[in-house]
């Protein structure tokens, strides 16, 4: 189970081929890759996967992992049987484990499991709205999830701009605003990376302005756990995360399981954001006697299966290692990035990496004379290429980098009032996993210039409340690519 990790040594490398990375030993670790998919003219294709910025493949061994413990899986910490403490411990395993995959102190930090990272922020924005309208600092980069908590719990929300130069996190601007509300910031809450451009904020150097101006530090990490080292750092540094948030979807691990880790004392105050079974030592008529952190957060029977599947990917993870990674990402996201720019009429966000950023293998475009969910619709019913487009629940950022403006989004907003969604603005994404090759690289390359120079090779159909094209003559997927 996940304390018995696999090792890489008895595995076989990336899967032949040109493109395939020889140093990376991971492409054979992941479930489902290369699955033939039949797309238009009755043909069928290998599947190219580029959406890992929504939800990655799972790892193998995570799969391997939970049928081995769905032998021994139960209810966890108050039932007497076998399977109640084999459930158990795997479970506080899986806390250690993933605690420490972020570099958690086991003495001053807690690892609350939730349903995912949103649910985790919501949790985070519960906790701190019991203050009087805390002022949070949040950036225009930030996924609605990462956002919209903070203006729900009546927080006094200000937005840091991206720079007109690069579309990058403007530093300097949240400098000054830390200096304007010096002592008066709750909390600093930042993108570990953009789910739009890949953009990486320096956190460590913002988590020290922070300090230094008397606020905290929350780093939304969906999409940096799984392709970029990340360690919280040493309780009380300068320098050190406070709270973190990243869910296992995105880092090869389904069964819908989130994490968010912050110092003790901030979850032992008052009552717990969410109240229920297991939250409590005793409930009587006129009292209740709340459990310990991280138990009085986890209101309800726990998703098990979830955090063993994090943990097991946790340890695959750091196994194959995250610098392996974010290498073997970078490398092929600078030929993407160089690859897409070479073709007339398309324009790519974010291809340089600001020498104050860093960044993870997102690559955000659009084509000229093209609608995005037109080309999306291509790529994928007639090449098999699964990719993205729209504005990624970041739309503040999607629309500050298409520079739509205030009379342009109100006109969006009578649309949507209407649930037409049709000719919305918006990008195509690229999200690169570990496991994607510059073959793959270049197959959607040249999927992009031929679709662009002789147009889609089917008649699609607007579908207005979507906003989504479908091919005149019905969706290539027939019913039995579903298991159910």
């Amino acid at each position: 189970m996940i304390h018995d990790a696999t090792s890489s040594a008895a595995r076989a490398g990336l899967a032949a081929g040109p493109g395939a990375d020889p140093r990376l030993d991971a492409r054979d670790r992941i479930v489902g890759l290369d699955r033939a998919v039949p797309v238009s003219g009755g043909r069928r294709v290998a599947y190219v996967n580029f959406d890992n910025a929504a939800t990655t493949p799972a790892l193998k061994d995570v799969a391997d992992c939970i049928t081995e413990f769905l032998g021994w899986y139960g209810s966890v910490h108050r039932g007497t049987g076998a399977r109640s403490h084999v459930s158990t411990r795997c479970y506080e395993r899986s806390r250690e484990i993933v605690a420490a995959f972020v570099g958690a102190d086991p003495d001053r930090h807690t690892a609350i499991f939730t349903r995912n990272t949103t649910d985790s922020i919501n949790k985070l924005a519960g906790l701190l709205s019991r203050e009087e309208r805390p002022r949070v600092l949040c950036t225009i980069l930030e996924h609605h999830s990462n956002l919209l908590p903070w203006r729900q719990n009546a927080c006094r929300v200000e937005c840091v701009d991206c720079r007109a130069s690069d579309a990058a996190l403007d530093l300097d601007q949240l400098e000054e605003r830390l200096r304007a509300h010096s002592g008066a910031v709750r909390l600093v809450a930042v993108t570990g990376a953009s789910n739009v451009t890949g953009f990486a904020p320096p956190i460590h150097r913002i988590a020290r302005l922070a300090h230094e101006h008397g606020a905290e530090i929350f780093v939304d990490a969906a999409q940096l756990a799984a392709h970029h080292p990340l360690d919280m750092g040493r309780p009380g540094e300068p320098e050190s995360l406070d709270y973190v948030a990243f869910s296992a979807h995105k880092m090869y691990a389904p069964f819908g399981a989130g994490i968010l880790v912050g110092p003790k004392a901030a979850f032992e105050r008052g009552e717990p954001t969410q109240s229920g079974g297991g939250t409590v030592r005793l409930v009587s008529e006129e009292r209740v006697i709340w459990a310990d952190t991280p138990e009085r957060e986890e209101a309800g029977t726990p998703n098990v299966v979830g955090a063993v599947a994090m943990a097991k990917a946790a340890q695959v993870l750091g196994e194959i290692g995250l610098e392996r990674i974010a290498a073997h990402e970078a490398a092929l996201r600078a030929h993407l990035a160089e690859s897409l720019r070479g073709i007339p009429r398309v324009r790519v966000f974010g291809a340089e990496t600001p020498e104050d950023h860093s960044q993870v293998g997102i690559i955000g475009f659009t084509a000229e004379r093209m609608d995005h969910s037109l080309l999306a619709a291509a790529l994928g019913h007639e090449w098999g290429i699964g990719l993205r487009h729209g504005c990624f629940c970041a739309h503040p950022y999607v629309m500050r980098l298409l520079g739509v403006g205030a009379a342009e989004i109100e006109k969006l907003a009578r649309k949507a009032d209407l649930n037409d969604h049709s000719g919305f603005p918006g990008l195509l994404r690229i999200s690169l996993g570990l496991y994607n090759t510059r073959r793959e690289a270049d197959y959607v390359a040249e999927a992009v210039r031929d679709i662009l120079e002789r147009g889609p090779r089917e008649r699609y159909i607007l579908d207005r409340p979507t906003g989504e094209y479908v091919p005149e003559t019905g969706c290539v997927w027939p019913e039995e690519c579903c298991p159910l």
